[in-house]
């Protein structure tokens, strides 16, 4: 037993570690990508149903390397897309329903996942789309469907046995070779205005949906209101609902990622350092999303990107100037950490994370001062503390004092100690933070409680006569039943020769409840002061000079 913890403990360490180190690359100009992939909703926020709509109409395609490349156009300008399940509904309207399925249920307005492939499969779009055309097979709904080659298909139905039997009677009637298509995990519909379905596809041979040029303007599509330059596609990934991927050039994705990150009415140098650090952060981090199939969110767990609805000249200019421009260590590029306002000094990066880098060293930094967050003040009571400890599943009973036990050079709290009636609480680096909801991690206590976090007794020393504070914890009284020692001085009394009277009394009847932190910045304080680099653009400094006294001897290339 003793030598499987000798193997598996430095193996902890080495994930652990491995975990907090910062991704970084050889920089190469050249091997930049060109696209990249953004995950609109995915994982808890997948959709079952999708609207888009274009200003015009669709065109329909897939990406060889960096081109997109049309296959048809789709002559609608709103389309839902959904997945190949049971729905009710009609128009645009539908949800999913869960309900039973049998030969019994009769409602018209539910629609199903079995099909009918009638003729044979086609190489092209062409060809699939002159068959369809000449198909007569009655009232049945035909539309085309894509899975690595084209087929036409007929009808959304409940069951497999309503799909058969109607398969037999286009093939009795018509003549057509007919064969039933059975549910997939990976089929998307796509739906026009009147609720016709359209259009099929295998969600697995990503197919996008994109704008076609208007009257000489970006071509755009709207995903349920907020609009976006590129494609857009639908994936079904296991057990999930729609994962919806939006894929477009890297620089026109820091379009919509630099004013969500800086302010677009602030000078045009301090947008352009944002720009290269949101370009740096985006390649250094291309694979996170890797098991859902992009490369990036498009909230603040990435970069947050409003797409071209959140676009701005300024901030596009910003990118424009700044084109392919990132910062690189030795030749290394790096992901180069940014935040809202240092206080006034940044942090060192083993301070906060795990792994030390060297072009993340705390730097003085009076740029950020005398700007919004520079300074901040909370206050909570005990109980607000309680709660926030249990919100974080941390219970140590009722709150008696926090200690803070270790602060870095750079003023920040790399330990802080939260004393409670059923034990203590150490909160390392950003937990504190995380817990409490603080702005940063560079904060003080003032409090009325015992500077030592537990019960004194203030003394008159006999010999010198001045007063004493005597720390009661684990100290030893005489009683006529021998030592004791004091484990919980807060539930002691002393007797003054009078009466009895508690500790609690005696000494912390007039401690307040309430704890005051004063802090400093907004944010963990690594890399780029956003506020600072403000401030050295209204004082003419360029975009790169901001860089290099943010980031340790680092170059921009």
């Amino acid at each position: 037993m003793r030598r499987i913890k000798i193997i598996i403990v430095p193996m902890l360490i080495a994930l652990i570690v491995l975990m907090n180190v910062p991704h970084t690359f050889s920089y190469d100009k050249s091997t930049i990508p060109y696209n990249i992939k953004i995950g609109l909703f995915f994982d808890k926020t997948a959709k079952s149903t999708l609207l888009l709509e274009s200003q015009s109409s669709f065109k329909v395609g897939v990406f060889q390397q960096d081109e997109f490349i049309n296959l048809f156009d789709l002559d609608e300008n709103k389309i839902l897309l959904r997945k190949d399940k049971f729905y009710i509904g009609q128009g645009l309207s539908f949800t999913e329903y869960t309900g039973a399925i049998n030969e019994q249920v009769n409602i018209s307005n539910i629609e199903g996942p079995y099909h009918i492939q009638v003729g044979q499969s086609f190489t092209s779009y062409s060809e699939a789309y002159n068959f369809l055309n000449s198909l007569n097979i009655g009232s049945v709904n035909s539309y085309l469907s894509y899975e690595k080659e084209w087929k036409v298909f007929s009808g959304l139905y409940l069951t497999e046995s309503s799909a058969n039997e109607e398969a037999n009677k286009i093939n009795a009637n018509y003549g057509y070779e007919t064969k039933v298509i059975q549910p997939s995990t990976t089929r998307v519909q796509v739906i026009n205005e009147k609720g016709n379905t359209i259009f099929m596809y295998d969600s697995s041979d990503e197919l996008y949906f994109t704008g076609k040029d208007y009257r000489g303007n970006t071509p755009i599509v709207n995903v349920e209101g907020n609009n976006y330059r590129g494609a857009i596609t639908a994936k079904r990934l296991s057990n999930s609902d729609m994962t919806i991927i939006n894929k477009l050039p890297l620089e026109e994705y820091l379009y919509g990622v630099v004013p969500g990150e800086m302010p677009a009415s602030w000078p045009i140098e301090a947008l352009k350092a944002q720009a290269v650090a949101a370009r740096g952060f985006a390649l250094t981090n291309f694979n996170k999303y890797k098991q859902f199939d992009f490369n990036l969110c498009s909230t603040t767990n990435s970069q947050v990107y409003k797409g071209y609805t959140g676009e701005h000249p300024n901030t596009n200019m910003a990118v424009d100037e700044t084109r392919s421009k990132v910062i690189t260590y030795n030749g290394t590029l790096v992901e180069p950490y940014y935040h809202s306002n240092s206080g006034g000094h940044t942090e060192d990066s083993e301070n906060i994370w795990s792994s030390q880098l060297s072009y993340i060293r705390g730097v003085e930094d009076k740029f950020s001062l005398d700007a919004p967050n520079s300074t901040w003040s909370v206050s909570f009571t005990k109980d607000e503390i309680k709660n926030r400890l249990a919100n974080h599943n941390i219970f140590i009973g009722d709150i008696l004092d926090m200690k803070i036990t270790s602060i870095s050079d750079n003023g920040r709290v790399l330990s802080l100690v939260v004393y409670g009636t059923d034990g203590q609480e150490i909160m390392e680096k950003q937990k504190s933070r995380t817990v409490l909801g603080l702005k940063s991690s560079w904060f003080s206590i003032n409090s009325n409680n015992s500077t030592n976090n537990e019960s004194q007794l203030m003394v008159i020393n006999g010999t010198t006569s001045k007063e004493e504070s005597i720390n009661l914890t684990s100290k030893h009284v005489i009683t006529a039943d021998g030592i004791y020692e004091i484990n919980n001085p807060q539930r002691s009394s002393i007797f003054n020769g009078k009466e009895y009277r508690s500790i609690d009394e005696e000494v912390i009847e007039n401690i307040s409840d309430t704890f005051v932190l004063y802090g400093k910045g907004f944010g963990h304080g690594l890399g780029m002061s956003q506020y600072g680099a403000k401030k050295m653009a209204e004082l003419n400094y360029k975009y790169d000079e901001i860089l290099t006294h943010y980031y340790t001897g680092v170059k921009v290339e």
